[in-house]
């Protein structure tokens, strides 16, 4: 190792360099200490010992020794560009722009001087100041890639996306190996839903940059926006790997096992995304809507809030703010959420699909008009977004009794949803095959020797949009009675795989008595946890049709209420619905019809096979006509005496999370009874579909 006491400091300092040029930081480091050991007042060493720090992510250090510099050098322009740098990256704004003005006063042909101060005022929201910096800089020097790179990011935070990517390619000319810059682009491409675009790009980029870790996320996210989520899973576990202190890369992992419908493994990875950046809006959202969808209500709203203050253009946790109010009957509170969301440079669609349930559609209402007006784009739209533009558009063509024109969109919008999912009707007509061959008389006689006693659950099944919400506000209404709504639970316990309900029979039949009973006994347990004061929980999953023997056979006291509707009624409001993550056999009234038909088959079976008692059918259309009539009946089967409170149903303020969450606040109307009529022309294909004898159970 050299000593400095044994050779000049200029010497000592040019080896020093020289070892900072060729990577080697550590014996950089090394030498500039001794050399401000040996002469304190060696400005430039300071400074070198600050750069290094920097480099190494550690500002404190990197402060202490650059403030060391300048005070020795106050005049020298290099040092205070550095410094100026140094300082915003430690989020000491105001003294960053403090040293930023003296450096440019120094040195004013200086590009960087005026490019660091420029990145202060972009730091402390200084837009037109900051571009005015970087002008300068480029004004100086019209192959500062930096200065390029910085007005692109200008543009993009102006919502102009085209102009930011147009400054990215430009600097991208100047410094093709710019990961920042390489990363700018690779987002604006993304956020402006330009995604064969973008994809292309970072898979030339990766070619060359193979280890980037922000250039793997970046993959993720436009795997993830096309529904390709293994891609994007693996994509975002590399990113990762190759860095595993990026808090946006555990986000992104995290929003794909939400949408896998792993909400519980995605709470983890969001959870570590927020202990890596507890001021990552992003992470702060997710954990929000993780928290929301299982349940934790007065965690959620809090941090969709927190959300919102990190980054007020945060229209995300505007409009899941909005959902929950909708969720909960705060119609009005709901309104405003979305109203504000619609003024977003962001996400103003959305906002106007969601504005367009709450509102009485007219032909001079303006959400109509302006959704209207938003056609010519829809086939420039990301596939989702555009059906759920679809979807909105068709509603409100519904509400106007233009049917022909409501079918359209709906269909046009089931098309692009159909593209998106993975759903194959022979795996369903094998899993009902499966059911109904597990599931006879002798196996339910061995279930039943694994059976708990407790009455508490009351499972309310059937096809969706059945009438099974309904069903269950009037149970919910009645003061011994909790809704629970739509649980997993059933299937998660006893299937025991990522996907339960596709191997659910075999799972059934190769569990011991006592593994039954074990898992009958904590179905029970978990159930009791959503209202552990209540006498009785209604699970309200409509797809537990599937499992009737099974919960007849573990549970014989609860009680089973299996509601049916009008098959082209049930279908028709399936197939003009967009479900969030279920419901993929909806988007084709071919696979919809079948779908119906496993399900008349597998009831038809539980008939057979079980007692008389075993479950309650309760008809969607004898509710409507005679109503209280029917609601006594439901109640009376429960074994509870009658509660005239289950008559104002729609009064209750309980969060109702189905496709329903609208018509349950309404007291009972009638329009929704041979609806299909409307349709009677466009619905052939699920009519043959479904054939006449497979029209009732």
């Amino acid at each position: 190792m050299i000593q400095t006491k044994q050779i000049p400091i200029d010497d000592a300092f040019r080896i020093g360099m020289s070892h900072f040029q060729n990577g080697q930081l550590q014996a950089a480091l090394r030498l500039f200490s001794e050399i401000v050991k040996a002469a304190p007042d060696h400005a430039h060493s300071h400074q070198m010992l600050g750069l290094i720090a920097f480099q190494a992510g550690q500002h404190e250090p990197a402060v202490k020794a650059m403030s060391e510099a300048v005070r020795l050098r106050p005049d020298n322009a290099t040092f205070l560009t550095n410094f100026t740098e140094i300082l915003r990256a430690s989020a000491r704004l105001d003294q960053a722009e403090e040293i930023g003005l003296r450096a440019v006063r120094l040195a004013s042909g200086n590009p960087a001087a005026h490019s660091n101060l420029g990145l202060v005022y972009y730091d402390q929201a200084k837009l037109t100041e900051a571009e005015t910096s970087q002008e300068r800089a480029l004004a100086l020097n019209p192959n500062f890639d930096r200065a390029l790179n910085n007005l692109g990011s200008i543009a993009r935070d102006r919502g102009d996306r085209q102009q930011a990517a147009e400054f990215y390619r430009k600097a991208l000319k100047v410094d093709p190996a710019s990961s920042e810059t390489v990363n700018n682009l690779a987002s604006v491409l993304i956020e402006a839903e330009r995604l064969s675009e973008a994809r292309a790009f970072i898979e030339a980029q990766l070619d060359k940059m193979p280890r980037d870790a922000e250039l793997h996320r970046n993959f993720g996210r436009v795997f993830l926006l096309e529904c390709d989520l293994d891609r994007a899973e693996i994509s975002f576990r590399d990113a990762i790997s190759l860095n595993p202190d990026k808090a946006e890369s555990y986000v992104g992992l995290s929003q794909v096992l939400y949408e896998k419908n792993h909400p519980k493994l995605a709470l983890i990875e969001a959870e570590q995304a927020i202990r890596l950046d507890p001021d990552c809006a992003s992470a702060v959202h997710q954990v929000a809507m993780i928290k929301a969808h299982l349940g934790a209500l007065d965690e959620a709203i809090p941090l969709y809030n927190k959300a919102m203050e990190l980054n007020p253009d945060m229209t995300a946790s505007r409009l899941a703010l909005g959902h929950l109010e909708l969720e909960q009957g705060n119609f009005e509170a709901a309104r405003q959420h979305f109203t504000l969301a619609a003024k977003s440079k962001d996400d103003a669609l959305s906002a106007l699909v969601a504005l367009a349930k709450l509102e009485k559609i007219t032909l001079d209402n303006p959400v109509f008009l302006q959704l209207e007006a938003s056609k010519p784009q829809a086939g420039s739209m990301l596939p989702q977004k555009a059906a759920a533009f679809h979807y909105a558009l068709g509603e409100c063509y519904e509400k106007l009794k233009k049917f022909d024109e409501a079918f359209q969109q709906f269909e046009t919008g089931a098309k692009l949803k159909r593209a998106l999912v993975k759903y194959d009707t022979a795996e369903t007509d094998r899993l009902t095959t499966n059911l109904i061959r597990t599931f006879d008389k002798n196996m339910i006689d061995r279930l039943r020797r694994s059976a708990t006693q407790s009455d508490r659950p009351i499972f309310v099944l059937g096809m969706p949009r059945s009438g099974t919400t309904l069903t269950e506000s009037i149970l919910n209404a009645h003061p011994q009675i909790f809704g629970a709504g739509e649980l997993n639970d059933l299937q998660h316990l006893f299937g025991g795989v990522a996907e339960p309900q596709h191997c659910l029979p075999d799972a059934i039949a190769s569990l011991s008595q006592d593994t039954l009973r074990q898992r009958a006994e904590d179905y029970v347990a978990a159930l009791a946890k959503h209202a552990p004061s209540m006498p009785h929980i209604v699970d309200k999953m409509p797809a537990n049709f599937q499992l009737v023997g099974l919960i007849h056979a573990v549970m014989p006291n609860a009680k089973i209420i299996h509601v049916v509707r009008n098959p082209l009624d049930t279908c028709l409001s399936c197939f003009t619905r967009l479900f969030e993550r279920s419901q993929l056999h909806s988007y084709d009234l071919a696979e919809l019809g079948n779908y119906y038909k496993n399900y008349v088959h597998i009831m038809r079976h539980w008939r057979e096979t079980l007692p008389n008692n075993a479950f309650l059918t309760v008809h969607y259309e004898a509710l409507i006509d005679d109503f209280e009539t029917e609601a006594r009946r439901i109640i009376s089967y429960c074994g509870l005496e009658w509660d005239q409170a289950c008559l104002d149903f729609h009064k209750s303020k309980r969060r109702v999370r189905t496709a329903s969450v609208q018509q349950v606040r309404q007291p009972l109307y009638k329009s929704s009874k041979a609806k299909w009529l409307n349709y009677r022309r466009q619905l052939w294909p699920l009519v043959e579909a479904i054939g006449e004898t497979e029209a009732t159970i």
